[in-house]
């Protein structure tokens, strides 16, 4: 008898022994998880970004210029670069058909895709109970990042791309297809660099460990390779790249860009399972490899990067954690049955159809923004100026399309002169009647708890509302 059929000869003799509520209970609780998440969809929309990146999408669908002044606020200094134009695409039809009643849907189909491609990536490495466990731990320590955003696409492309390398660490074969898978993922979010430097970390570690010689390494590599070349070929082009030199340059003053030092959730679940590969390697007495460690080194260099790249690192350790912890419990690792596999697709599918009707039943409109000053706003005369809190300009722009609103998360098309000039009028700091009187706004709504308002007070300014922590107030 061989030795290949003698392994599985042992693995189908495990898996008969072992009883069958071990061998569902992961895949049940994996799906329950799942259509917990469904709630979301009854939520809405409240992430101050969706309603800008469906106004792209719309923009696009009018005039497929992928680059060029902003459209949408004359206070930005810098071009639009649409480098999520694809996810924004969709973005736009799905509001089109019904509304931000169906881009929250459609978010909530986002959120459940990562999460299946997750706990794929993670069964492919391990067995059931500790492919379930990693995976909800990674389900949490992305759960900061799963908003409704084109990154949700690079979430899951992400997923994609990380457990093909993984096969080819294990068979050496190129699969060239990524090349595409980057394509796409270059047309739908920003961290299709994340791909690039998997790749590159899975044919140095193959390299390392003197699994590859010379010219299977240069065949390997010719695929992160051709991947960044197949990025600036995009409709967006070679300003794709220069994207990422605008938002680097007002990363200080965006919150989601600061280092990852609040213990959250988040923060903790990443760090548990970046802890959980050496581990392996000391309680399991793993053979060390160079291929393992050049991955999780770049798991933990994305997720101690910053807040919004946490999830990043979520996701790259995620199939090494659910490796070391089947090592450290010492079952066997058998593949996922047919059987699981429908029934986890068919937990998938209930959870598209239930958050189809948490959603039809969900708000209509944007949540968590001032819906009493609607009747002010909309009796203000096309071309008002409202200063505003960042977070309100997404909503304005969508809503009220004749104000111009003077902030909005897009940050980078504002520079780092606008943003701390921003900062400088919120918290009401020597100078800030110099920034405010920049715009010569009519109005203002910002959080009610800031500086500003008392100082608008101050200077004559007159409170007209509050709602949903903000006030309203008209200039004398």
């Amino acid at each position: 008898m061989t030795v290949s059929v003698q392994k599985a000869t042992s693995r189908a003799a495990a898996e008969r022994a072992e009883p069958n509520l071990l061998k569902w209970a992961p895949a049940v609780a994996f799906g329950l998880l799942l259509l917990s998440l469904s709630r979301h969809a009854a939520a809405g929309i409240s992430d101050p970004d969706t309603p800008w990146h469906v106004l792209a999408g719309r923009y696009l669908w009018d005039t497929w210029q992928f680059s060029g002044p902003d459209p949408f606020s004359r206070f930005t200094t810098g071009p639009w670069v649409l480098n999520q134009w694809l996810p924004e695409l969709i973005f736009a039809a799905a509001d089109h058909v019904g509304g931000l009643a169906a881009v929250a849907w459609l978010a909530q189909v986002g959120r459940l895709t990562v999460c299946l491609l997750l706990y794929a990536a993670c069964r492919r490495q391990a067995g059931g109970l500790p492919a379930a466990l990693v995976a909800g731990v990674a389900v949490l320590g992305t759960a900061d990042s799963l908003s409704p955003r084109p990154q949700l696409v690079g979430f899951a492309l992400l997923a994609v791309t990380l457990d093909a390398w993984l096969r080819t660490t294990t068979d050496v074969r190129p699969r060239w297809w990524l090349m595409a898978v980057s394509y796409v993922w270059s047309c739908s979010h920003g961290t299709w660099v994340v791909g690039i430097t998997v790749g590159i970390a899975a044919v140095a570690g193959l390299a390392l460990d003197r699994r590859i010689d010379l010219r299977a390494a240069v065949r390997l590599a010719a695929i992160p390779a051709g991947s960044a070349l197949l990025a600036v070929l995009t409709p967006v082009g070679p300003a794709l790249l220069g994207s990422f030199r605008a938002v680097r340059a007002v990363s200080p003053y965006i919150q989601e860009w600061r280092l990852p030092t609040t213990p959250t959730p988040s923060v903790i679940a990443t760090a548990t399972l970046l802890l959980l590969v050496p581990l392996g390697w000391l309680l399991a007495r793993r053979t060390f490899s160079w291929t393992t460690l050049a991955l999780w080194l770049v798991a933990l260099a994305w997720g101690v990067s910053s807040m919004r790249t946490v999830a990043v690192g979520a996701i790259v350790i995620a199939p090494l954690a659910a490796s070391a912890l089947n090592a450290m419990i010492g079952r066997p690792w058998m593949a996922a049955s047919r059987g699981e596999r429908g029934f986890l697709g068919l937990a998938a599918l209930l959870a598209v159809a239930l958050s189809a009707a948490l959603a039809a039943g969900g708000p209509r409109n944007q949540t968590g923004v001032p819906h009493a000053f609607d009747r002010t706003l909309a009796a203000m005369p096309r071309g008002t100026v409202v200063y505003n809190s960042d977070l309100l300009g997404g909503w304005l722009m969508y809503r009220y399309p004749g104000i111009a609103q003077t902030a909005d998360t897009r940050v980078e098309l504002y520079g780092p002169s606008s943003a701390r000039d921003y900062l400088d009028v919120m918290a009401a700091r020597r100078g800030w009647e110099q920034g405010l009187a920049h715009f010569a706004p009519a109005a203002a709504i910002v959080e009610q708890h800031l500086p500003l308002v008392d100082a608008l007070r101050t200077n004559g300014w007159q409170e007209r509302g509050r709602d949903a922590g903000y006030v309203l107030l008209i200039a004398p």
